[in-house]
């Protein structure tokens, strides 16, 4: 493992060869040199910032960074969302108990205390209209 030096702001991936799946082919920045390893921020702004010896990333290849990196943003924690893939009746709605590359959501009420992760392309933010939903809370009183 030979020891790469790099500065703030360098663009950087992690060797193919330490890589897992899910960080494959994804461009990092160098935020910081800390005591062993280095701070690396996701260009993609999916996922949290994580640590890297330096032995294990490399410059990013001129073809990765010819292609543009569009910033994903995260729902917002607490969001209501609709899953639109998979098997699930879509006026089931979820709510976002965390972001990464995987969200994290659980069903909205009770559904004993069972969350699931899916992929954020599998959401679709859903707005809900307090003052319908409350005049509809009042009908149905009646």
């Amino acid at each position: 493992m030979s020891e790469n030096e790099f500065q703030s702001g360098d663009q950087v991936i992690i060797d193919p060869e330490y890589v897992t799946k899910s960080l494959r082919g994804r461009v990092f920045e160098v935020v910081r040199r800390m005591k062993v390893n280095y701070e690396l921020r996701p260009l993609d702004g999916v996922g949290r910032n994580l640590a890297a010896h330096p032995g294990e990333i490399v410059p990013a290849p001129k073809e990765l960074l010819a292609k543009p990196i569009v910033a994903v943003t995260p729902f917002e924690l607490g969001s209501t969302v609709r899953v639109k893939a998979a098997n699930i009746d879509p006026s089931t709605l979820f709510v976002v108990l965390s972001n990464g590359s995987k969200v994290k959501v659980a069903k909205l009420g009770n559904d004993e205390s069972r969350y699931w992760n899916v992929p954020r392309t599998w959401l679709e933010k859903v707005t809900i209209d307090l003052v319908a939903a409350a005049a509809s809370a009042q009908a149905a009183e009646v």
